[in-house]
């Protein structure tokens, strides 16, 4: 049942996305609302004292800018894609859960009679009723058997949802496969990947909103610098969710790749100094492939995430560039007729920093490097801040 109605909320979700025009698949007022007011605090800015105590000042309208450009940037990530990752992490939970009981279980199993499934067990109506009456070692390896077919059944409800990611960003115009979609869903920074990706997205499509507005007020000088202003904030905006991934990056997911590796070093050092020692080789021969095989996986995800970290930045050095533009343009906007050809100059630049920073395409040679990368994403996410 469970699986069923997730699958129905991922269609529904593609459905949605798949049918909208590239004007709809965000909240427009949303996000107009929030880049206008962001607007009115930048333009605060210059008429406030650089510091002063017990008052307003140019770091206070700052903050108030940056916090309303977060929250457009919440707002201009598609929200169909937005649901399509929080129902993937909630059945990577539910795997996790599952994995856990399903450990407890085979421990139980250890020390149950070896006889068959109980007749109270095998007649108890739910699995949670089932865990109170299983005493027998059939009666866990039926509990466990349950269990290992829930994570099949989440781990296909998964697949269905990589594939209709996949399909639904393609309609925005981001070109990833179901295979790549499952890659960057599996590591630390994927929600980041895809979510920039979606934002660059609605940003080309407030862009070209922005245009027709103008035109449609009859290049209304009022209105055209209103709008050329919000232009401007989408180019803030740019800057600030680039820099924000790629200190992610350096800060936040390197330096413990780094650790996780110097470790798995250690122990494969320290593993072939005890077989040296007489210790037993089959267990520590286990042991270094188990280790090096880790070392594989981080050396993958540390190759990914520079990759595209250094996508970013190649994408940020224009960014920062075109933000500087645009300030400078919106503070000397006095011709109404050139503002319309302004901003879909700028829609035209979102394109070009959008295609700077595609994700890159990288995806499992093999299921045990999966594996080990799902468990390095675990990893990685206990030890964050």
């Amino acid at each position: 049942m469970y699986k069923s109605l997730l699958a129905g909320l991922v269609l529904a979700c593609f459905t949605t996305i798949a049918h909208a025009d590239t004007d709809t698949f965000f909240d427009r007022d949303k996000a107009f609302s929030q880049l206008k007011d962001a607007v009115a605090y930048f333009d605060e800015i210059g008429t406030l004292p650089r510091d002063k105590w017990f008052a307003r000042d140019q770091a206070s309208a700052t903050s108030d800018m940056n916090r309303l450009i977060d929250e457009a940037m919440e707002t201009l990530d598609v929200p169909t894609l937005v649901d399509m990752r929080r129902q993937y992490r909630a059945l990577e939970d539910h795997i996790a859960d599952e994995r856990t009981r399903i450990a407890e279980l085979k421990e139980k199993r250890l020390t149950a009679p070896d006889t068959e499934v109980s007749t109270l067990t095998r007649y108890t109506p739910t699995d949670m009723l089932k865990t109170f009456t299983a005493s027998t070692r059939g009666d866990y390896e039926l509990l466990i058997k349950a269990r290992q077919d829930n994570i099949s059944a989440w781990q296909q409800d998964m697949d269905t949802i990589e594939q209709q990611m996949a399909e639904a960003l393609n309609s925005i115009g981001v070109t990833l496969s179901a295979a790549e979609v499952d890659t960057w869903l599996s590591s630390a920074v994927g929600d980041d990947v895809l979510s920039m990706s979606a934002v660059f997205a609605s940003i080309k499509a407030v862009t070209g909103q922005l245009a027709r507005l103008t035109e449609d007020s009859g290049e209304d000088l009022s209105y055209a610098r209103r709008y050329y202003g919000m232009v401007m904030i989408l180019h803030k905006l740019v800057v600030r969710m680039q820099q924000q991934f790629i200190d992610h990056v350096d800060q936040d997911i390197l330096p413990v790749l780094t650790e996780f590796d110097r470790q798995a070093q250690a122990n494969i050092a320290q593993a072939r100094t005890l077989i040296q020692q007489g210790g037993n080789r089959s267990s520590l021969s286990g042991n270094i492939e188990a280790n090096q095989l880790t070392r594989q996986a981080i050396a993958l995800y540390t190759r990914l995430v520079s990759q595209q970290r250094d996508r970013v930045r190649q994408s940020l050095a224009r960014s920062q560039q075109e933000a500087q533009v645009a300030v400078n343009t919106y503070r000397t906007v006095n011709l109404s007729s050139q503002v319309s050809g302004l901003i879909r100059e700028g829609q035209k630049t979102f394109l070009a920093l959008s295609n700077l920073q595609i994700p890159a395409t990288t995806t499992f040679k093999n299921q045990q490097i999966k594996e080990e990368f799902r468990k390095l994403t675990e990893r990685l996410r206990a030890a964050g801040p």
